[in-house]
């Protein structure tokens, strides 16, 4: 065959359409020959070809068939089906309160930590007795999140939760493995592979385009492929299980048609302004055009529901332009629908035929949308081969399917590496209260992988060679916080304080769980921890054990046998830099702090007396030869075991004494000569006179206080 053909095959679920493009110097390209075949079994379902002899015998048809036109065909250019992708979204996050994020590294980090959530969640919605193996061929980031409010860039950002949320595309290998098989028994020989979606997007949406966000749907007969552009790439493919077939189904079963019939009727209705038809029982019908769609209204609403609610799901939101291509497009009024869900302008919503693919020479009388798909295979598949990249992930072998830029991360994912233990964890942290305020402490940063490709050091990011060799160690973990309550505080203090004429040194106090500990003592989680100063003169006493009250004793005595407690007291100074202070001032640096206590008061028997409220002694008080005189006799006798006891008698705690009381009687007039000494001297003839209060008395005479006593020496007449 001249090297400047191309055989493209688009193997579909209901046929098989070959082509034969020539490319021309220009660029360009031209359909020379175009045969399409119908399965004449249901030989593939959703994609996949569930029959390999049956459909490489229709492919086998024809190439025989170009072959009459062309010569000898040996190669051809296929494309595995984009109703076998399947599109996950995944999500990964980081808690950034055990460390920011600082490098687009770290960002590419997460995202493929989100992809491979996605690849977990793919595994998990699978048959549990499927042994499907899916490649991931693109994902795209749909947001990032700064604690749940979305956010442009983690980088430089502060909070509390970083996460990424992504929509990965995986494609069964056994897609490609089986298409690969069918070829073989046709005798052909894969010589490029695309995937449907991509084939159809190279034609009609160029690279210059794809910053626009338009999705492009291919309506086939029993799945509706999607793929759409933004950002300058394809963000993202999709299938729906509803397609030309909903449509036929609905006319078959409204008009009780045989399928075959339902599809030609259907086909014919944006050509056609009556329908005429033969019913299943054998009745003839003509029908306006109208009305044949008026009864099926609903199933073509359900068609564009599912389209566009696809649409939404993997956008996000409405695209910017939406277009149609296969046969199902030309569904009368779905147009219209897909408008009206995604609140699109109808000029923003097109049906492209061959006229709007670029780079081809329009030849054929055929310009319908079912054709782009065919004719995109072969551009693509020529233009943007899909290529298998092989490499060695720590001594394994991986396969990788190429419709991307490949990096190390990709290869990663492919040989099993568990992305949330590539980089090491952060250690534990601390969270401690401190003086009734929680502190948290971060636990040491874990380091990143180490990451060789042919030996030297590389990223996730960088983009895998062919035949690489990739070796990766995990990093290491993290050292969880340590801390000491003295470094966790900062705020230790030393001053010095002059007591009673001697420097001595105080510092910060620290306490973990009510328990006073060294500085440098070591803080768990979760310890309940102060400190404090003792910068008041009544911290110093509490230190130094020290009493600055007046203290009241315990004072004792047994008299009688009975006890009686005694009043007695102990009180002290304090002087700081010379001034009387309380003990809530606080002092500085350099202060100097006086201190006296008082020692024990003593106890006398005039104590005890004043307690039990006695007098001691009976007195009378007199005017004696004109000075007063206070005569004393005791009422009250105590005695310490034998020791007779006075006023001044020093008394101790826990003693006890013998009261003895005297007879109380009246003074006597000669009671004053045991007070006094008489220095008068009677004259010869003179005799001793006693008066009280001016009258004569005798030495017996009873005398009282006030009494004005008199004694002197007369002649008697």
């Amino acid at each position: 065959m001249d090297k400047n053909l191309l055989f493209a095959l688009d193997i579909g679920t209901r046929s098989v359409v070959g082509m034969i493009l020539k490319q021309h110097e220009n660029g360009k390209y031209e359909i020379l020959h175009k045969k399409m075949i119908e399965h004449e079994e249901r030989s593939m379902l959703d994609g996949q070809i569930h029959h390999i002899p049956a459909v490489a015998k229709v492919i086998r048809t024809i190439k025989n068939q170009l072959e009459h036109e062309v010569g000898s065909l040996s190669k051809v250019c296929v494309a595995a089906a984009g109703r076998a992708l399947k599109t996950v979204k995944g999500r990964s996050e980081k808690d950034l309160s055990l460390g920011d994020i600082t490098s687009n590294e770290e960002v590419i980090h997460m995202e493929l930590a989100a992809v491979q959530q996605a690849q977990y969640q793919l595994a998990s919605l699978l048959d549990e007795n499927s042994n499907l193996l899916y490649d991931c061929v693109g994902y795209s980031v749909l947001h990032y999140y700064l604690d749940e409010q979305e956010i442009g860039s983690f980088i430089g950002q502060q909070g509390n939760r970083a996460s990424v949320e992504v929509i990965a595309t995986f494609l069964p290998r056994v897609v490609v493995d089986s298409l690969m098989k069918a070829l073989e028994e046709a005798g052909l020989e894969m010589e490029a592979l695309t995937l449907e979606p991509i084939a159809a997007i190279n034609v009609l949406i160029p690279p210059s385009m794809r910053k626009l966000n338009v999705a492009l749907v291919d309506i086939g007969a029993g799945t509706s492929d999607i793929a759409i552009t933004a950002q300058g790439t394809v963000i993202a493919y999709g299938m729906v299980p509803v397609a030309g077939d909903e449509i036929t189904e609905a006319v078959s079963s409204e008009f009780l048609l045989d399928f075959p019939v339902a599809e030609q009727i259907k086909r014919s209705l944006t050509q056609e302004s009556e329908i005429i038809y033969t019913d299943i029982l054998g009745f003839p019908s003509k029908k306006v055009t109208s009305e044949v769609i008026s009864t099926i209204a609903y199933s073509i609403d359900n068609l564009a529901v599912g389209i566009t609610n696809e649409v939404l799901r993997l956008n996000g939101k409405a695209p910017q332009a939406i277009m149609l291509v296969g046969g199902g497009s030309l569904t009368p009024l779905l147009r219209e629908k897909v408008a009206e869900k995604l609140t699109l302008p109808i000029e923003r919503v097109a049906i492209r035929g061959l006229t709007a693919i670029q780079s081809l020479i329009p030849t054929l009388k055929e310009d319908g949308p079912e054709l782009v798909t065919p004719v995109g295979i072969g551009i693509a598949a020529k233009e943007n081969p899909v290529k298998y990249v092989t490499v060695s992930v720590n001594g394994k072998t991986i396969r990788l399917f190429q419709v991307k830029k490949l990096t190390i991360g990709d290869a990663l994912i492919a040989g099993g590496a568990d992305l949330s233990k590539l980089y090491g964890k952060p250690g534990m942290g601390l969270m401690v209260s401190v003086n009734g305020k929680v502190k948290m402490f971060k636990g040491k940063i874990g380091s990143a992988p180490t990451i060789e490709m042919n030996g030297v050091p590389c990223t996730l990011s960088n983009e895998i060679l062919e035949g690489a060799t990739i070796h990766y160690e995990p990093g290491n973990n993290g050292k969880d916080a340590e801390i000491s309550i003295k470094d966790a505080i900062d705020d230790h203090s030393v001053k010095t304080l002059w007591v009673n004429g001697e420097a001595e040194t105080f510092e910060t106090h620290y306490y973990i769980n009510e328990q006073r500990v060294c500085a440098n003592t070591l803080l768990s989680d979760r310890d309940d921890c102060y400190y404090r100063f003792p910068s008041t003169l009544s911290d110093i006493f509490d230190l130094k054990k020290w009493s600055s009250e007046t203290k009241n004793l315990d004072f004792t005595l047994f008299v009688d046998g009975k006890p009686l407690s005694l009043p007695t007291t102990i009180t002290s100074t304090v002087h700081l830099n010379d001034l009387s202070v309380t003990l809530h001032t606080e002092w500085n640096d350099g202060d100097r702090l006086d201190y006296q206590r008082s020692e024990e008061e003593q106890v006398t028997l005039k104590h005890v007396t004043n307690a039990l409220d006695l007098n001691l002694h009976q007195s009378c008080t007199i005017i004696f030869n004109e000075e007063e005189l206070t005569l004393v006799r005791p009422l009250y006798t105590f005695y310490r075991e034998e020791e007779k006891l006075c006023s001044d008698s020093v008394l101790h705690s826990q003693e006890r004494l013998l009261m003895k009381k005297t007879n109380q009687q009246p003074f006597i007039f000669q009671d004053v000569f045991t007070e006094v000494e008489l220095t008068l001297q009677p004259k010869p003839g003179e005799s001793l006179i006693l008066l009280k209060n001016g009258e004569k008395a005798g030495f017996q005479t009873e005398i009282q206080t006030g009494d004005q006593l008199l004694l002197k020496f007369e002649v008697l007449v």
